[in-house]
């Protein structure tokens, strides 16, 4: 066997270690490994918890569209069946809900906005059931339900428009608020409650175009783009107005010899 050589170096009579590099290759692979692996957890760390919160935020969205479900066919039996009352329930998860806002529909034999004032025949508002959440918001109005993310919005539920043989029905939801809270914010359980009035009643109103009138129906809301789709594409409407009009949606009633309202007048409160 060859002897074994020794890496030192004697000064003075002393051993060296300088030409002896085998300490510092230690250290440095040590720290090289030890840096790509904090570097890892921590990416995937970061990385992990912030899809971790998304999930869990869309989950809590989901959550609310899945209980406005419910709300729309209850209120959908409502218009249906007569039913004198019935009740939702939602948990917040940090939202609002709220029946601060309001949706205008109005039938008028216009349609130019600037003249909708002086040329309306009849018109029917419906507080707005809305929730809210950074910028989702999910909203039941006037028989129609909506979500809103951002600056886009799309109609989940359809109203109950039909429009043929020369005739339109359009049914309403007519929701005033009655007493409790306006919104409700944080967490929790809140329960929407929708009632008669005993001071107003449902009724239906019929109206028909004069000769060589159009009649034209227009929805005043914050989520105009969602109407305008859905005017463009259900039988019984046309010429549509472009989405994001000044929060008005507006179409021709192709069917207007005989158009009737059916409006559903109804209480609704918030309960926690």
């Amino acid at each position: 066997m060859s002897p074994r050589r020794d890496r030192t170096v004697s000064v003075g009579g002393v051993a060296s270690l300088t030409a002896d590099d085998r300490g510092v290759s230690d250290v440095v692979g040590y720290i090289l490994v030890f840096s790509l692996i904090t570097i890892t957890i921590g990416t995937v760390f970061a990385v992990g918890i912030t899809g971790v919160e998304d999930r869990r935020e869309a989950e809590r969205v989901a959550n609310v569209e899945r209980a406005f479900d419910v709300l729309d066919d209850n209120l959908r039996d409502v218009q249906r069946y007569d039913d004198p009352s019935r009740a939702t329930e939602i948990r917040l998860a940090g939202g609002t809900l709220s029946v601060s806002e309001e949706t205008r529909v109005v039938l008028a034999n216009t349609s130019d906005p600037d003249a909708l004032d002086n040329r309306t025949l009849d018109q029917w508002s419906s507080r707005t059931i809305a929730y809210e959440e950074g910028d989702t918001t999910i909203a039941y109005e006037a028989g129609a339900l909506v979500r809103g993310d951002g600056d886009g919005s799309v109609m989940l539920s359809e109203p109950r428009f039909v429009a043929a043989d020369g005739r339109t029905t359009l049914p309403v939801v007519a929701l005033l608020r009655g007493g409790g809270e306006e919104g409700v914010t944080g967490d929790g359980t809140v329960q929407i409650t929708v009632a008669e009035d005993s001071n107003a009643d449902s009724e239906t109103a019929r109206f028909g175009a004069a000769s060589g009138e159009t009649l034209y129906l227009w929805v005043e809301t914050d989520h105009p783009d969602a109407w305008a789709r859905y005017f463009e594409r259900a039988d019984g409407f046309n010429d549509a107005t472009p989405a994001g009009t000044d929060g008005l949606a507006a179409a021709e009633l192709s069917h207007d010899d005989l158009v009737y309202v059916r409006e559903t007048v109804r209480i609704v409160g918030l309960q926690r």
